[in-house]
């Protein structure tokens, strides 16, 4: 491609039909001269950036490694990966839906941001509704700077306990599963705890232990809902809605290499130094679709949306791709609108004609899961 767009002895209609003839969809839903997407982008934080209009790096936390750039916004294109391949990108698609699921190990990671928000919201629902919260053996010591804020600074300790004993051994999905009282039993937290202030030591009674646990809990649910998880996930009980989103041509992307287990091999990986336009500019980069992994991914994006006040872009093509072994499929323009008008009259009938903006995110929580319970596919028909 990059080979056909730097030739010169070429007048722009050839040029255009051979790039037409090497990226045209083959897929039979695409749209009939449907070019491919040359950039994908994949983010568990889909919803933001179609809020923001943009692709921007580093907006809430570092994203660690070694051998990580920091606030560059990441393009999976064409380009080989490795110096030493003679082909495009094998797993054009592929790396950018592993990165959309948000996962890693470090406790600023989306997915395990989603979990803590509701492995929080399960210690406080079971303590608004006057549930003795559950312990298990042991100790812990939390230093602190004020012990009478101790609870302020108890979210991040709770952040990382959480993480640690929960959700890195996979073990906070199950409570994104449930209701937020079926199985608070299971969520277990430390039966001592001792707060350190430089030489001052408070031990917590009972009555203490509970109520800290109580405020961490409301912290760390606090400071997650003000932004520092993704919004889609927080209405999807704890679970991310993982999204690509797929470009036109980004021209001039710098290359960022990191090394692998093979000698003498590297990755390459381009990035933009500065923000991206959905909307494209003067280096290309136009958006041309979104793909999602579920309709019940679909619905739930339709509700954020509803909430946030945002417009998806009217050419945007939605591009459905359930599984690895389930080819992709691109739904029409009346489909999606029936399937968007479906959507909001079903949540009316769960809402009792309630106005989403007045709800509570408990209640849009459950809002959600009826609607992803729903005959879906129907709704892409006329009711």
């Amino acid at each position: 491609m990059d080979v056909l767009d730097a030739m010169r002895d070429i007048d722009e209609r050839s040029r255009s039909g051979m790039r037409m003839a090497l990226l045209q969809s083959l897929n039979p839903t695409a749209p009939i001269g449907y070019m491919k997407p040359e950039a994908l982008h994949g983010t568990p934080w889909g919803l933001e950036i179609l809020q923001s209009g943009s692709l921007k790096g580093g907006v809430n936390d570092p994203k660690g490694g070694l051998e990580s750039l920091e606030r560059m916004v990441f393009f999976s294109d064409r380009t080989p990966e490795s110096e030493k391949d003679n082909t495009t990108r094998l797993n054009l698609r592929v790396k950018p839906r592993l990165y959309a699921n948000g996962k890693g190990v470090n406790v600023s990671n989306a997915s395990s941001r989603a979990q803590q928000h509701r492995l929080s919201q399960v210690i406080t629902h079971a303590a608004d509704n006057g549930k003795k919260l559950q312990t298990m053996p042991g100790s812990v010591t939390i230093e602190v700077s004020d012990l009478k804020q101790a609870a302020r600074e108890g979210g991040a300790w709770l952040q990382r306990f959480l993480h640690d004993k929960y959700i890195l051994k996979g073990a906070g999905q199950s409570f994104t599963k449930a209701s937020l009282g079926q199985n608070s039993s299971s969520l277990k937290l430390p039966a001592s705890v001792t707060l350190k202030e430089g030489d001052k030591i408070k031990v917590l009674d009972d009555k203490e232990l509970h109520e800290f646990f109580h405020q961490a809990a409301r912290t760390l649910q606090s400071e997650l809902e003000g932004g520092k998880a993704p919004f889609l996930s927080l209405l999807n009980s704890g679970v991310v809605v993982p999204m690509v989103f797929g470009f036109e041509k980004v021209k001039n992307l710098s290359a960022h290499e990191i090394s692998t287990s093979i000698p003498g091999k590297n990755n390459r990986f381009m990035y933009k130094a500065n923000e991206h336009r959905l909307a494209g500019g003067s280096d290309g980069g136009k958006i041309k679709e979104l793909e999602i992994r579920s309709l019940g991914d679909l619905a739930t994006l339709y509700l954020g949306c509803e909430l946030k006040n945002i417009k998806l872009p009217e050419d945007l093509l939605i591009r459905l791709k359930i599984s690895k072994k389930e080819k992709a499929e691109y739904l029409s323009a009346s489909a999606i609108d029936k399937f968007r008008t479906n959507i909001f009259e079903r949540a009316s009938e769960v809402s009792n004609g309630a106005p989403l903006n007045t709800q509570s995110l408990e209640a849009l929580q459950e809002l959600n899961a009826e609607l992803r319970a729903s005959d879906l596919r129907s709704f892409l028909r006329e009711a």
